[in-house]
């Protein structure tokens, strides 16, 4: 469950195929866990997204629009959330590629009017993605996330077996297909969930970036 439930009003019930397409996730050095970087410490921005707290990517902010239009587009329902992992840890799993997450998306809505209008009401902020752009999707589904230790490690090797083009990376753009799919989520959900620790830790983010 979301630590807030959004208003679903005007949301449409999305329909996907049985496939995940991977996103990159810009994550902490900080944490030990492989969570979102909230601190802006990979100088990309504060990141809100994948928002774990309301279960929605694309809503809270105006992020990685063009993938997540691609990615619906494709009609994945499912989203893989892939990191190369710099945390805390100095486990056997730094710098390995993993899947740390995962989104089923079962509604979307078009959020481009809600970004626009809060840049218009606050002109020191950036200009959102979305202004050059007809649509801006913004997608709720359950979410899982794992620890780092637990998380599906993806090789180059492993995708070659499957037929994938492309290396380990965060330029990979593979849509997982039913059979591998299947394969990951049923890794994932071996292993416990640790949303509620992945929430813990950005409160904790959030507060300090308050605190100044």
């Amino acid at each position: 469950m979301p630590k807030t439930q959004i208003n679903l009003d005007g949301w449409q019930d999305y329909r996907g195929n049985a496939a995940g397409s991977l996103l990159y996730v810009e994550t902490s050095h900080q944490s030990e866990m492989p969570v979102r970087d909230q601190l802006n410490e990979n100088g990309k921005g504060f990141l809100s997204e994948p928002n774990y707290e309301t279960s929605t990517y694309g809503l809270v902010s105006c992020y990685n629009v063009k993938a997540v239009n691609a990615i619906l587009k494709a009609k994945s329902r499912y989203i893989l959330f892939g990191t190369r992992y710099e945390g805390l840890s100095d486990s056997e799993m730094r710098n390995k590629y993993l899947i740390m997450g995962y989104m089923r998306i079962d509604k979307i809505k078009d959020v481009r009017t809600r970004h626009i209008q809060r840049y218009m009401a606050n002109p020191e902020l950036q200009e959102p993605e979305c202004m050059q752009m007809e649509h801006n999707w913004a997608v709720y589904g359950p979410m899982r996330f794992v620890s780092m230790n637990d998380s599906f490690v993806v090789t180059d090797e492993i995708l070659k077996e499957w037929g994938y083009r492309g290396h380990a990376s965060r330029q990979l753009k593979a849509v997982f297909q039913k059979e591998h799919l299947e394969q990951i989520l049923s890794y994932l959900d071996s292993k416990e969930d640790m949303i509620d620790e992945y929430i813990a830790t950005v409160d904790e983010y959030k507060e300090a970036l308050e605190e100044g």
